[in-house]
């Protein structure tokens, strides 16, 4: 089943596509952007426990469950909700800080569920583990939307920045500056996550249409800044030519600049990173940083919370589902010379 949204966010009119999630948990990219076809609502099964309410008079409680709250794509995220749902008073969104731990993350999912929240907008943590927590949850009439690090079964609806795209993107916006040749490394995620999977197979897919440049090395920094200036510094150590570096996310490819500004070598390589937060587009004005693939994630947040609240009041129940709807937001190329494009106020 596809989800077809056009959703108009705090911060704008919002274009989407859509994925497709397997109850397995893979993924197939869309084709082609805009819808494909709607399916009508279907009423929930006879066995269901999902009980509609009026999400804009009735009393709501939403609970966002971060994976790492301190991180800028998670405090853009809740900004995100909670701007979309500040007009409602009878609308109560609570946040909780996952720790970067699938463990902590079952946990806070077991007592939102007892103390029977509305809605859950998840990311996850890890995908597999968090699975049974989710399907929890949908049994027990609590629709779950997850942001950007999906679970893996079948639930109502997945919101995302592009991320196998986001890798082809950078390969090949790489590839240019490079002249197409040149050595790369990449600093990644946390393995085993859908998003940092996805953008670094879109990447090395992408990089290997071009034969003269060559991936030298990869390690991860698990999304963390202070650790990826540790690997950076190694990579600058160890090899004495490196031509491009690719960071699974804004926060590591920031360590990355940094690593290479106090080692004297600003201007000797690309630095490419993705997510598109403030201090990543400074870094660029600056030329510190080589580019991103930019998201509004005020917006995605804002979209997460209309699918939410749209769900609490229909009748719709993700029984009826043979696979998760997936909304992918619209993902913007930023350089030196288009950042100037994104204003103030969609800068997170």
């Amino acid at each position: 089943m596809i989800l077809a949204v056009s959703l108009t966010a705090c911060g704008g009119s919002e274009t989407v596509r859509e994925e497709k999630t397997t109850a397995a948990g893979g993924t197939k990219e869309a084709e082609s952007s805009g819808a494909k076809g709607e399916e009508k609502p279907t009423a929930p099964p006879a066995n269901s426990n999902k009980v509609k309410k009026n999400p804009y008079t009735e009393n709501i409680k939403l609970a966002y469950i971060a994976h790492d709250l301190s991180t800028p794509n998670n405090q853009a995220w809740l900004e995100g909700i909670e701007r979309e749902c500040a007009s409602w008073n009878n609308i109560v969104v609570q946040a909780f800080n996952g720790e970067s731990s699938a463990e902590t993350q079952v946990k806070i999912m077991s007592d939102v569920i007892h103390q029977k929240y509305d809605g859950i907008i998840l990311q996850c943590s890890d995908g597999t583990a968090l699975a049974p927590s989710v399907e929890e949850a949908e049994k027990a009439g609590i629709p779950v939307i997850t942001l950007n690090l999906d679970a893996y079964t079948i639930h109502s609806a997945l919101v995302m920045a592009v991320d196998y795209d986001a890798g082809r993107m950078v390969a090949d916006e790489m590839a240019k500056e490079l002249s197409g040749q040149g050595d790369v490394v990449i600093i990644q995620g946390v393995a085993g996550l859908s998003r940092t999977d996805n953008l670094e197979k879109g990447f090395r897919d992408t990089i290997a249409s071009y034969p003269d440049i060559h991936i030298i090395d990869a390690q991860s920094a698990s999304f963390e800044k202070e650790t990826a200036i540790t690997v950076m510094n190694s990579f600058l150590q160890n090899y004495d030519q490196i031509d491009g570096v690719f960071c699974i996310n804004d926060a590591m490819a920031e360590g990355a600049a940094l690593a290479v500004q106090s080692a004297g070598r600003k201007g000797e390589m690309v630095i490419w990173g993705a997510d598109g937060e403030s201090d990543a587009l400074a870094m660029i004005e600056s030329g510190d940083m080589t580019g991103t693939i930019y998201t509004n994630s005020w917006d995605e947040g804002s979209t997460a919370a209309k699918i939410a609240l749209l769900m609490i009041g229909s009748e719709y129940d993700s029984a009826v589902l043979t696979e998760t709807p997936k909304v992918i937001m619209e993902p913007v190329v930023v350089t030196i010379e288009t950042v100037g494009l994104i204003p103030p106020e969609d800068r997170w």
